[in-house]
C-alpha cells in the first residue's frame, strides 16, 4: 500500500457521506411525486414471460435519487480535492455523462418500456463515450507466464491489446455488466446491497495504488448512494430504483473497475474486479444458458434468476437477500485477497459493508413496524402478547 492512501481517505469518506445524505433527502419527495403522477410499478402483473412478485403499486423512479446523490458527491469531491483527480478529469466527465445517459434511457424504459434494441443502442453509445476518452481495457496479465510466482508478481508481463480489440472488449464489458446488474434487481433491497458491497470492495482495491483518485471518488460516491437508497428500498420497499437506477449502478461499477481496479497490479488485472462483481455475472450467465436451452429469447423476462431459484426452494424474501448479500461479500473478500489488500483494510471494508447494509435495512424495518403499529395498534399488541 502506498503513502497516498491516507490522503485519499478523507475524499472517500466525504464522497460517501455526501451521496448518502443527498439520496436520503431526495427519496421522499421523489416518491411522493411518483405516486402523484402514477410513475409506479404494479405488483403481481406480468413481466415478459414471468410475473412481478411484489404487492401493491410501488414508485419505480428511484434511479433519479441515486443519480442526484452520485452527481453531487462527485462534483463536491472534484471541487474540494482537485489534486486527487487531476489525471482522471476526462475519464470522470465521460463516466458522469455516460451515467446520465444510462439513467435517462432506463427512466424512459421504466415509464414506457423501450424496445430492447433501442436500450442496447444507447448503452453502446454510453460505453463508446468511455472508449473515446481513453477508458479502455488495454491489457491483461500474461497468465501463461513461466511460473505461478511470475504470474503473481507480474514478471510474466502483460498481454496488450490493439486499439480496436480493446475498444470492443471495453464496450462488451460495460454493456454486458450493466445488463447483468439490472438482472439481479428482482428482490427488495438486493441490488442496492450488492452495489454497496461491490463498490466498497473495489474501493479497497483502488486505494492501494497512486493515481486512483478518480476511481476512489466514483466508488465512494456510488457506495454512499446505494446505502442511502437501501434505507428506503429494503423490504418491503417504499420505492424501486427501476432500470434507471440499475443501469446507473451497473454502468458506474463497470467503468470504475476499469479506471481503478483492473490495472492496480499485474496480478489482479481482470481477475479481481470480475471476482468482486461476480454475482451479477454468474446470474446473467446461468439465466442466458437456461433460456437458450429452452429455446426462448434470453432478453425476455422470466422468473429464472438466482433470487427466483432460491425463492422456489422455500427461502423467504429476506433469506434470499441475506444469502446473496453474503455471497457478494465473500466474492468481495476473495477479490481483495487476490489484490493483496492489507488485512486491516480487508477487515474494515467487510465490517463497514455489514454494518451499513444491516443498519440501513434495520432502519427500514423499524419504519415499517412503526407504521403498522400506527395503523393497527390492536393487532400489533395482540401479536406481542402471544
Amino acid at each position: 500500500m502506498t503513502g497516498l492512501v491516507l490522503p485519499l481517505l478523507p475524499l472517500a469518506i466525504g464522497a460517501f457521506l455526501a451521496s448518502l445524505i443527498i439520496v436520503l433527502l431526495l427519496v421522499p419527495p421523489i416518491r411522493r411525486f411518483a405516486l402523484r403522477v402514477g410513475a409506479v410499478q404494479a405488483g403481481g402483473g406480468r413481466h415478459g414471460a414471468g410475473r412481478r412478485v411484489h404487492r401493491g403499486d410501488v414508485p419505480n423512479v428511484g434511479g433519479l435519487a441515486l443519480l442526484g446523490g452520485f452527481l453531487v458527491a462527485v462534483a463536491l469531491g472534484a471541487a474540494f480535492a482537485p489534486e486527487a483527480v487531476t489525471g482522471d478529469r476526462s475519464a470522470l466527465l465521460a463516466i458522469v455523462l455516460g451515467g446520465i445517459l444510462m439513467t435517462l434511457v432506463g427512466l424512459l424504459d421504466d415509464l414506457w418500456e423501450l424496445p430492447v434494441a433501442m436500450r442496447l443502442a444507447v448503452q453502446t453509445v454510453a460505453a463508446g463515450v468511455l472508449v473515446a476518452n481513453g477508458v479502455t481495457i488495454a491489457f491483461v496479465t500474461n497468465y501463461f507466464a513461466a511460473s505461478p510466482l511470475a504470474r503473481w508478481t507480474g514478471e510474466g508481463g502483460f498481454v496488450f491489446f490493439g486499439e480496436t480489440f480493446a475498444a470492443l472488449l471495453t464496450i462488451l464489458w460495460i454493456v454486458g455488466f450493466t445488463n447483468a446488474f439490472n438482472f439481479i434487481d428482482g428482490v427488495d433491497g438486493l441490488s442496492s446491497g450488492v452495489a454497496a458491497i461491490g463498490s466498497m470492495s473495489l474501493l479497497a482495491v483502488a486505494l492501494q495504488v497512486d493515481g486512483r483518485g478518480g476511481a476512489v471518488l466514483l466508488l465512494a460516491a456510488l457506495a454512499g448512494a446505494a446505502i442511502g437508497f437501501l434505507r428506503h428500498n429494503a423490504g418491503p420497499a417504499a420505492i424501486f430504483m427501476g432500470d434507471a437506477g440499475a443501469y446507473l449502478l451497473g454502468y458506474v461499477l463497470a467503468a470504475a473497475s476499469i479506471l481503478g481496479a483492473l490495472k492496480v497490479t499485474a496480478a489482479v488485472t481482470i481477475a479481481a474486479p470480475v471476482l468482486i462483481l461476480g454475482l451479477p455475472v454468474l446470474n446473467i450467465t446461468q439465466v442466458t444458458l437456461r433460456r437458450m436451452r429452452r429455446g426462448v429469447n434470453p432478453a425476455r423476462a422470466h422468473n429464472d434468476h438466482l433470487h427466483d431459484l432460491l425463492r422456489a426452494r422455500g427461502r423467504s424474501e429476506r433469506g434470499v437477500v441475506l444469502t446473496l448479500w453474503a455471497a457478494t461479500l465473500l466474492l468481495g473478500v476473495a477479490g481483495m485477497v487476490l489484490a493483496n489488500t492489507p488485512p486491516v483494510m480487508l477487515f474494515a471494508t467487510a465490517l463497514l459493508a455489514v454494518l451499513t447494509t444491516g443498519g440501513a435495512s434495520a432502519l427500514r424495518w423499524l419504519e415499517v413496524r412503526a407504521a403498522e403499529r400506527a395503523l393497527h395498534p390492536a393487532s400489533v399488541a395482540e401479536r406481542r402478547d402471544r
